[in-house]
């Protein structure tokens, strides 16, 4: 497809984050576009070089912009257990392997927690999101929202969803609905800061 003048691209490969992102820019002035919906995108390469979730962000977003030559927008998310110093953070998605499935991953970092902490399941979900525009300096923006780990209620969300039981909601965000997890989630916080910054505004036609 052509991608539109006002398009923004995500910077993601993961069609339930995907997804979450054309609910949470509904609204916006953006024609939210998957990257693998781009002629020029399907080859990018979207690389974590880490340390931390803004280099990772920043390194998917500006890969995707140069390959484009459309604003893009890219994240890198975690969570991260308060008793265990932030692990597994920005290796929420790597520390089991490669091919561990998100229930997979939940259910070994709930073997973790009890094993390593039984008495402090405090975690929290932290992102990092950044958009990049072609000739253009990145912009990142951090939101993060607190919880419990615990064993998997509810079959929505994706990644630890079942297992994070949200201080805001009082329920797991796998049991949570759609508008209830975008009012509070870690990628909705970090969106209204960009929006906050401007830099989520189209340029004029």
């Amino acid at each position: 497809m052509n991608a539109p003048v006002d398009a923004l691209v995500i910077a993601s490969r993961n069609p339930a984050k995907v997804n979450e992102f054309r609910r949470l820019l509904a609204r916006s002035p953006w024609r939210v576009v998957a990257l693998d919906d781009v002629p020029e995108g399907a080859d990018v390469e979207l690389v974590e070089p880490g340390p931390d979730y803004a280099a990772n962000a920043v390194a998917k977003a500006v890969a995707a912009s140069l390959a484009t030559s459309l604003p893009t927008l890219g994240d890198d998310s975690g969570i991260e257990v308060e008793a265990l110093h932030g692990w597994p953070g920005p290796t929420s998605a790597r520390w089991l392997g490669p091919d561990a499935s998100d229930a997979d991953r939940l259910r070994g970092l709930i073997e973790e927690v009890s094993r390593r902490s039984p008495d402090d399941r405090r975690v929290r979900y932290v992102a990092a999101v950044a958009v990049a525009r072609p000739g253009g300096e990145p912009v990142v923006a951090h939101g993060t929202c607190d919880g419990v780990l615990v064993e998997p209620r509810g079959t929505g969300g994706f990644g630890y969803d079942p297992g994070f039981l949200s201080s805001d909601l009082g329920v797991t965000f796998g049991e949570a609905g759609d508008t209830q997890k975008d009012a509070v989630s870690h990628r909705a916080r970090a969106l209204r800061r960009l929006a906050e910054s401007g830099v989520l505004t189209p340029p004029d036609p």
